[in-house]
């Protein structure tokens, strides 16, 4: 019995050492990337934004037709539960 947890530690200390030799060499490899590849600056925009007084609402045409979408939607869920009812 004692010679099978002797196997047992000595086989989870290999594994342990294996996973952590591993993962060195994994933060090893990341640090060498981000050395050798550039990040990618951000782009400035020389000119501001204007904003228009109305450009927080959608244009009416936009508008339009999300009404007409609820509507129609609205119109049939009811049709639908009506059928489901009879």
């Amino acid at each position: 019995m004692s010679e099978l947890l002797s196997q047992a530690a000595q086989l989870m200390l290999v594994g342990m050492g294996a996973v952590i030799i591993f993962l060195c060499l994994l933060v090893v490899a990341m640090s060498a990337m981000k050395r050798l590849i550039p990040t990618p600056e951000a782009v400035t925009s020389r000119h501001s934004p204007v904003k228009d007084k109305n450009s927080d609402t959608a244009p009416p045409a936009v508008l339009a037709a999300i009404s007409a979408a609820i509507h129609h939607y609205r119109n049939g869920t009811k049709a639908a539960n009506n059928k489901e009812k009879s």
